[in-house]
């Protein structure tokens, strides 16, 4: 298929700095601070991630934790306070200016409104066309009309009938069709995926999700997949990330974190994920888990020590004075907790 990328990637090279050699995403030490009238805002605060090559990551965590603002951080959408955002050997921190564009095609989003995210005065063929644009890549209007062409056909979508079409016309599901078509067209090697689903109706969810599956593993992408909800990642992620009020406090493959989740936040997060049958703890047999205080702190004053301590039900008091550490309990398991759940 023309204008979309069929190749698989250059087998991976040493990663350097202790870091999986099969990563295709380092996020290294990562910081986002938002500084307002009221104060410092503490989005994220020390995030270091792998993503291997081809697998998908995702970022859970309860609104106002940070996992939008890290995922945008990966794109530059703003840089980083500090730390680094590596994609194969390319530390896109380290650029700016005509580097830093063209680095960008490398790594591409889709947003979390599928309609407000689209220029609503624009075709859809320009909506899609306009990275091709931006970025000079075609050798014509021809080329880059057969690329749009393409990515539409692979998002599902008829370029006959939809190009000439503006955003108004479609429904939730198609913009965000259209939005990935948009993201695809410029041959990303990473994808990043910021509650694409979370607007759209249950039925209209689960088919944006295997038309994501289905393009990760058409066009080998590694992705990042943003989201609150832990039923919508079960199924997606090869590994997840749980974050709470800008850090993360457990990373493991799926299956590991669903069947052993070791952070009191984790547990907490599956306690309250609705399924048919009940909750997500439920549907995997684990013993549920309630905070002690519903209230998020404010990440313009986070808690001493461990973040979530002051909502947690094992907390003590090394909990207030030292921040706990990521640290691995089991292979590709870490948790940051001074007394994770498999403690009795």
């Amino acid at each position: 298929m023309t204008g979309i990328p069929s190749s698989v990637a250059d087998e991976s090279t040493p990663a350097g700095d202790g870091r999986a050699a099969d990563a295709k995403l380092v996020v290294d030490a990562v910081t986002v601070e938002y500084h307002t009238r009221k104060g410092t805002v503490h989005a994220v605060s020390d995030v270091s991630l792998d993503v291997p090559r081809g697998s998908t990551l995702a970022l859970v965590g309860e609104s106002g934790c940070g996992k939008s603002s890290l995922g945008r951080a990966m794109l530059q959408l703003p840089r980083p306070t500090s730390g680094r955002v590596i994609v194969d050997e390319t530390d896109l921190c380290g650029l700016s200016g005509a580097a830093l564009k063209h680095a960008r095609k490398m790594i591409q989003m889709v947003f979390q409104d599928p309609i407000s995210s689209l220029n609503p005065r624009r075709t859809v063929r320009d909506i899609v066309a306009e990275g091709l644009e931006i970025q000079g890549v075609g050798s014509g209007r021809a080329e880059i009309r057969q690329r749009v062409d393409a990515a539409l056909e692979a998002v599902g979508l008829d370029p006959a009938h939809a190009g000439d079409r503006r955003p108004s016309e479609f429904s939730g599901g198609q913009c965000q069709r259209i939005a990935l078509a948009r993201a695809l067209v410029l041959e990303p090697e990473v994808l990043v995926c910021d509650e694409p689903v979370s607007a759209l109706d249950v039925s209209v969810q689960a088919q944006i999700l295997n038309l994501l599956e289905d393009m990760k593993e058409r066009y080998r992408l590694t992705m990042v997949f943003i989201s609150h909800d832990l039923s919508v990642v079960h199924n997606i992620a090869d590994q997840v990330a749980v974050m709470y009020l800008g850090q993360v406090c457990e990373v493991a493959d799926t299956e590991a974190l669903y069947g052993a989740p070791a952070h009191p936040y984790t547990m907490l997060l599956i306690s309250s994920a609705p399924t048919l049958g009940g909750t997500l703890a439920d549907s995997l047999g684990e013993a549920p888990i309630a905070a002690t205080s519903s209230e998020l702190p404010s990440p313009l004053n986070p808690p001493s020590g461990c973040r979530f301590r002051t909502r947690c039900p094992r907390a003590t008091e090394i909990c207030a004075t030292e921040r706990p550490q990521l640290i691995d309990i089991a292979p590709g398991h870490k948790v940051a907790c001074h007394h994770p759940l498999e403690e009795n």
